[in-house]
């Protein structure tokens, strides 16, 4: 067996490759999926991951690749270039129909080439034939059948064919007109029998009706005739079909030797638009399990985060997965993951294997951007129960078998996964043994992850330099795993506490805690107590990021608030200013035309330099009111007095009201509630007001009333990320009331960065199972397909 086909048995990576063929336009590409394996050479590892990144990219602005048509014409190409052979009309059209589909596909990404050069790069050579196309086209068609102007030689036999039958018929019409006025026959029906056309006589006529009797009817009353005046007819049409077939086999011969002569292009051809058609395949699975590409150059360290089970992902959808960190490699090359049974340890096991696998067959992984893989040259997995009764092999026998091949197989490029190591012999000897093993491993250097549940393997794994605990997270609250992953501390198997969730009688569960020990049960308290520890942490952790979050949010709108304000001022005072300058001007005039008039009337200087110094005294008291720069803004004290614990305020330039819960010890800044967050403000940035504070919103007000009509498709089109959300966040919740299952959402394709902001808001969506690209007939790339979940 090869160095990774246990691996692909055991980690059902079948399934994985299923889903990804799904998304294949040809037979040949799903063969290819359906039976790909791993590469071992980083490089090609890493060729292959940035060609599908290049065809994701390509998909995530611009329509599928065309590659309709293609067809599994290997093996008649291999034919046609065996002397003597002759493919048939079926075969030459379905390769006709992989020459223009090959046409196309160049045509498509040569336009494409300059925003897409990788997937170009992927199809400049790709050959192709447009006489041997048309030629084909010309003489076959679209059903298979060779045409009756694939030459003039046919053409003119298939006329004189139609021509003989029309005469046979009439002929025959005759015929039978004057046997059935004699009562001869049943049916005035003319029919064919053997290739030639007879007309129906009752058997007790036969004698009287001249001809050849070509069969009876099933039930013998009827014979079929074919009369001696048609015969001649007959005979010649015949004839002409022999010539017909001769032609139609040098016709098939011709095309055949030309489809011989292009063999090596042609298998080139076909071997290209299989990997381009795989490549698409995989790229567009990547965008619908949100796929990122791992760095996978020279690295020797395993890096996840946000890492999610593709298989976990189709059955519960990605806000249903719990997604795991993990780091392995550098100064810890093994890692010992204990916890509570169905707590997620051989789920997290297997979600290692299964990214390993996917990288090293060109698929990407659905984790954060950031994320790292090896190259493994073989992978060992020990996972399940492999007892024979044929072999005569026990649980433990066959996990000791499977051990003794990993020792001796696992180099420092190894990945092996080993699930319950040490487990089905006696607790003690089972754990030496596991800890033997894993001393092995780490010393080689091969990543290993290991699950137990052995105490003595934990305490081991803690004092062993290269070998790290991890531990399954469990909640003490509802006694139930969480399958969250903890990396550096064991977790506890929590077999007491789930069989008292069960109901176990009480004084067998004391007694068990008796027989148990009491050095056992306080490691197995401290684990615990960590255990809570840490959850409390994470929580406050969690309550306290939302918090700052949300003041961060707030903090951002006040400025951009003040800052609109702020503008807005400024454009309101110039304006008024040029207004005003305006009107001194008109005012001005007219002043100037009154001092003419009264010069005209042998008025004073004295009145007249009176008159222009108030003009020039309004004109530059407008003129120092338009250039007075505006004042910075400075927050109002808040009016009233001083705040006090449970006064009702506002921020400063804001709406939302709160309750004041504390002011600190020097009066400068008060703790501030608004609805569900808690904040410092400085005092000098509230306002006392008499609004009603704002209210935690009920459960039940976060949602609309049932509409009585609701949309099946929204449509996004010419909006940003920020407009279209929002709207998206209502559309489901509408749909949800009104029942509905699936929904459309019409982004687009344009630059794709709508669809993207449309996806990760969907992958966290708590009311959404799952979605999807739109088929052709759904609106492609431009859509997208959503799945709703039960309510």
């Amino acid at each position: 067996m090869g160095p990774f086909d246990i691996a692909v048995e055991k980690l059902e990576f079948a399934r994985v490759r299923q889903r990804v063929a799904r998304y294949a336009v040809s037979d040949a590409a799903r063969d290819l999926i359906e039976h790909m394996l791993p590469l071992a050479d980083p490089t090609l590892v890493q060729a292959e991951l940035g060609r599908v990144t290049a065809l994701k990219r390509l998909l995530e602005v611009e329509d599928a690749l065309p590659l309709e048509g293609m067809h599994h014409i290997r093996p008649a190409v291999q034919k046609a270039g065996v002397e003597g052979s002759l493919l048939t009309p079926r075969e030459l059209s379905q390769v006709g129909s992989t020459l223009r589909a090959s046409r196309v596909l160049r045509s498509a990404v040569h336009k494409r080439r300059d925003a897409h050069p990788a997937v170009w790069e992927l199809v400049d050579a790709l050959p192709f034939d447009k006489v041997l196309e048309f030629n084909i086209e010309q003489a076959i068609d679209e059903t298979g059948a060779v045409r009756a102007t694939a030459s003039r030689e046919l053409q003119s036999i298939r006329r004189a064919i139609a021509d003989r039958y029309d005469d046979l018929r009439k002929r025959l019409e005759s015929v039978l007109r004057g046997v059935s006025d004699q009562g001869f026959s049943q049916d005035e029906i003319i029919t064919t029998r053997e290739g030639r056309m007879v007309i129906p006589v009752k058997v007790e006529h036969k004698k009287r009706v001249p001809g050849f009797i070509h069969s009876a009817s099933s039930s013998g009353a009827t014979v079929f005739i074919e009369p001696t005046e048609t015969l001649e007819l007959n005979n010649e049409i015949r004839s002409l079909q022999f010539q017909e077939q001769r032609e139609v086999d040098r016709i098939l011969r011709e095309l055949t030797i030309a489809v011989g002569a292009q063999k090596p292009a042609l298998l080139r051809m076909v071997e290209v638009l299989a990997t381009v058609d795989v490549l698409q395949a995989k790229a567009k699975y990547s965008i619908e399990i949100l796929g990122v590409e791992p760095r996978v150059d020279g690295a020797d360290v395993v890096h996840l985060r946000e890492a999610r089970h593709p298989l976990l992902i189709a059955h519960h959808g990605r806000q249903g997965t719990v997604p795991l960190d993990l780091d392995l490699g550098g100064s810890s090359t093994t890692l010992l993951i204990s916890g509570p049974n169905a707590g997620g340890k051989s789920v997290a096991l297997k979600c290692l294997g299964v990214f390993a696998l996917m990288t090293q067959c060109g698929l990407h992984i659905p984790a954060r951007e950031d994320a790292v893989m090896p190259v493994f040259t073989a992978m060992f997995v020990d996972i399940g129960d492999e007892q024979s009764i044929e072999s005569d092999l026990s649980t433990f026998s066959s996990h000791l078998t499977n051990l003794k091949t990993i020792v001796r197989g696992a180099t420092s490029q190894s990945l092996v996964l080993i699930d319950e190591i040490g487990t089905g012999t006696d607790p003690a000897e089972g754990g030496a043994l596991a800890a033997a093993v894993l001393e092995r491993l780490t010393k080689l250097r091969a990543l290993t992850i290991a699950t137990t549940h052995h105490g003595a393997l934990k305490m081991f794994a803690h004092e062993t330099p290269g070998i790290e605990n991890g531990a399954m997270e469990f909640d003490q609250k509802t006694l139930a795993p969480t399958y969250r992953f903890r990396p550096g501390v064991p977790g506890s198997s929590y077999a007491l506490e789930m069989a008292d969730r069960l109901g176990f009688p009480p004084d067998l569960m004391e007694r068990s805690r008796v027989l148990l020990g009491g050095d056992h049960m306080r490691l197995d308290t401290l684990l615990q107590e960590l255990e809570v520890s840490a959850q409390e942490h994470r929580e406050t952790s969690d309550r306290l990021k939302a918090e700052r979050a949300r003041a961060e949010a707030l903090v951002i709108e006040y400025t951009q608030k003040v800052a609109g304000l702020t503008k807005e001022s400024r454009e309101l005072k110039r304006k008024a200013a040029d207004d005003a300058r305006a009107i001194v001007e008109r005012a001005n005039a007219t002043i100037e035309q009154a001092v003419k008039a009264i010069r005209e009337q042998n008025a004073s200087r004295e009145s007249v330099r009176e008159a222009r110094a108030q003009v020039t005294t309004v004109r530059a008291a407008i003129e120092e009111l338009a250039q007075t720069p505006e004042p910075e803004p400075v927050a109002e004290a808040a009016p009233g007095g001083p705040l006090k614990p449970g006064m009702t305020v506002v921020l400063s330039g804001k709406t939302e009201a709160g309750e004041v819960e504390a002011i600190s010890p020097d009066g400068r800044t008060a703790t501030v509630v608004f609805g569900i967050v808690r904040m410092r403000v400085p005092v000098h940035e509230l306002e006392a007001t008499r609004k009603r504070k704002s209210a935690r919103p009920s459960p039940s007000s976060s949602y609309p009333e049932k509409p009585e009509e609701v949309e099946r498709e929204l449509d996004l089109r010419g909006m940003t990320g920020d407009e279209a959300l929002p709207l998206v966040d209502k559309f489901i919740d509408a749909a949800i009331l009104a029942g509905l299952h699936r929904v459309d959402v019409i982004h687009g394709k344009g630059t794709g960065a709508l669809r993207r902001r449309v996806t990760e808001f969907l992958a966290n969506h708590p009311r959404v199972r799952s979605y999807r690209l739109g088929e052709w007939n759904e609106g492609g790339t431009g859509a997208t397909v959503v799945e709703l979940a039960d309510q």
